[in-house]
């Protein structure tokens, strides 16, 4: 597959139309009804989404650019279908339809897009679990009140409210217990974050328990001057990484809607009011940009060791931390085993032979090694447990598409699945 760079550049500013056709309406059209900014809108849209069309197609036709193939024309067609979110997100209020749609509607459609059209797999887990869930607190708010962020139509009952604000609360705590575990699990910390972190919790403390300003602006300012040293240290030492702007956004965004519990008076009831809607909105723009942030910036690669014994090498290649708690599943035609693979698992399980396969428990596995020549009993293998990394040793050097990386201590070949 030739990697067309034009196609994959022109798909992501298609995203970029609507908002640049809104300002440029918005600056040489001051009287300009709302009606007609976006009919004019999406006029200038169309015109810009066909030109561009055109240009690729007649590009490839005179083979300026190499011919579109199927990859390639899904990340188009995301690119028609992002040009259509992004539109209807920047020109929802003046098309007066922001009660059908939403930002967590309309993000969740191009999370969905993405998986069956590029990645095949949700690549935007958190996106799309946080666009769920505030959506639906979104549109339960709209349908059974006719508000919208923007328009209140109708007072709010007090059953309303107080229905309303316990969903609102329910997605703050769920917020907060999210945003706390991937602080937790997918970030760095050291001894200066665990002491920023502490100076946290001591001005959240303060905050809530109505002390004096002055108590409560110190301990505040102290949390700000670690944070601080915390960025200077590690931009001195060349560690400062983008995903540590991740851990900043959550960790800032965390506080914040710990603080904003406190100042909202959310557990005083009935207290609710549109505008609160905004804080969700708020979590879901940090949310994006710590998911995205956190899907594009490329992992370290380990260097390997190539002095390594296949043992070594295995427990590197997988680091089966849960290994302790799992057994390895081994398939094998030989009585005894050249290789000690006790320190692999909690258990080692040998098998001789692929009968009942399909009754074999998978839960209970960390990963399946397999002795096998053959390709066949490979793929077989493969097709039942598929959902576990699975290693291939073999005295011979294979050849396979299925093969993803190979190793060699010269006397064994070790593949991966």
């Amino acid at each position: 597959m030739k990697n067309n760079l034009v196609y994959y550049i022109m798909t992501y500013i298609m995203f970029l139309y609507p908002p640049f056709i809104y300002f440029m309406v918005m600056i040489n059209f001051d009287d300009i009804s709302d009606q007609n900014t976006w009919i004019i809108g999406i006029i200038v849209n169309v015109i810009l989404v066909l030109i561009t069309t055109l240009i690729l197609y007649l590009l490839a036709l005179k083979k300026k650019i190499p011919k579109i193939e199927s990859d390639e024309k899904n990340h188009v067609i995301f690119g028609y279908i992002g040009n259509l979110i992004v539109f209807l997100y920047v020109y929802q209020y003046l098309m007066n339809i922001e009660m059908y749609v939403s930002v967590f509607s309309l993000v969740f459609i191009l999370v969905l897009a993405y998986k069956y059209l590029i990645s095949k797999k949700v690549s935007f887990k958190e996106i799309l679990i946080f666009s769920i869930v505030f959506g639906v607190i979104d549109y339960i708010v709209i349908i059974f009140s006719g508000n919208t962020l923007f328009n209140e139509y109708v007072p709010f009952t007090d059953a309303q409210s107080i229905t309303f604000q316990i969903f609102l609360l329910g997605a703050l705590l769920f917020t907060i217990g999210w945003y706390g575990l991937k602080l937790y699990r997918n970030h760095h910390w050291n001894v200066l974050r665990y002491v920023l972190l502490g100076f946290i919790v001591a001005s959240i403390f303060t905050f809530y328990a109505d002390m004096q300003e002055e108590v409560i602006a110190t301990i505040a300012i102290i949390s700000v001057f670690t944070w601080l040293i915390d960025i200077i240290l590690r931009l001195i030492h060349k560690e400062f990484k983008v995903t540590d702007l991740v851990f900043y956004a959550r960790l800032i965004m965390l506080v914040v809607v710990i603080l904003m519990i406190k100042v909202l008076d959310l557990y005083e009831f009935p207290n609710f009011d549109i505008e609160m809607m905004f804080l969700l909105i708020s979590i879901f723009y940090v949310t994006a940009f710590s998911d995205i942030i956190m899907n594009i910036t490329p992992k370290k690669q380990e260097a390997i060791n190539l002095n390594l014994t296949v043992t070594e090498y295995i427990k590197q290649l997988y680091n089966p931390v849960t290994s302790r708690y799992k057994d390895v599943l081994v398939f094998t035609k030989c009585d005894m085993l050249d290789l000690d693979l006790s320190k692999l698992g909690r258990n080692i399980i040998l098998k001789h032979d692929m009968n009942d396969i399909e009754q074999f428990e998978k839960n209970s596995l960390s990963f399946v090694i397999v002795y096998e020549d053959e390709l066949k009993d490979i793929e077989r293998i493969r097709n039942q447990f598929g959902n576990l990394n699975i290693c291939v040793i073999s005295a011979k050097n294979l050849t396979n598409p299925l093969f993803k990386s190979s190793y060699t201590d010269y006397q064994n070949y070790i593949y991966t699945l």
